[in-house]
């Protein structure tokens, strides 16, 4: 599954305010053509989400051992979006990406928000970005479902408007373990109104969340419409 369709837009990532946290989506690949606030006396110092630990150049930083492990029943806190190639993306001191180079957004932090947003921001990057080949190289799963996409991508043109790129609008999580997330992406058209589920699995592998694409490359294993959010939670950066 992928959470977008290529299209005609903007290439550089650039930053983008929005009101209240709405959706956006993903779509399917070219491959195939978290106590209430009590009132304290003197008041308590403001909770400050963890920082990651310095990590060696080149090397992620580790996970803090207090970062929540529960699943975001609501839009993660502490979230930037910027837009690439016309999508909005998230980001988030705590959780990731911490590195950034070139179209390579990698080191998420492994939580469930963690994986989340690494599900979002690989699916998105491996079809769009520029650089798509150092994406697939170094953020998907090796095996048959990344060979088959590498030679899929390589007859795409994402210049070419195939009807419009999915913003994410919500998400659920199928599944969660320290190694592997599944996470239902819902993305919606702006053009059509349409709402779409991919589901999409990340690994923890080589101290990062890596996409697992499907023996032919696709990213989800069915793609399904919905008609509403029912059951997601909603969120989305435009």
């Amino acid at each position: 599954m992928v959470l977008l369709r290529p299209g005609r837009e903007d290439t550089a990532d650039r930053p983008v305010r929005h009101a209240s946290p709405r959706p956006a989506v993903l779509t399917a690949p070219p491959p195939s053509p978290s106590a209430p606030a009590w009132a304290v006396t003197p008041p308590a110092a403001p909770s400050v989400p963890p920082t990651p630990a310095a990590a060696a150049p080149g090397h992620c930083p580790a996970t803090p051992a207090t970062a929540s492990q529960d699943l975001p029943a609501q839009p993660p806190a502490d979230i930037t979006w910027t837009v690439f190639h016309g999508v909005a993306e998230p980001a988030s001191r705590e959780h990731g990406p911490h590195r950034k180079e070139a179209d390579v957004h990698r080191c998420f932090s492994r939580t469930p928000t963690g994986a989340l947003i690494a599900a979002w921001q690989i699916a998105t990057r491996f079809v769009l970005a520029d650089g798509w080949r150092r994406v697939v190289d170094e953020q998907v799963m090796p095996g048959p479902g990344r060979d088959a996409y590498a030679e899929q991508r390589r007859q795409v043109n994402t210049g070419e408007d195939t009807g419009g790129k999915g913003q994410l609008a919500a998400y659920a999580f199928a599944s969660y373990t320290p190694d592997v997330a599944t996470v239902q992406l819902v993305s919606r058209f702006a053009a059509t109104g349409h709402l779409q589920v991919n589901t999409v699995t990340v690994v923890w592998s080589g101290g990062d969340w890596r996409l697992r694409l499907q023996p032919d490359g696709s990213i989800s294993p069915s793609l399904q419409a919905v008609t509403s959010l029912a059951g997601f939670v909603p969120w989305g950066g435009v």
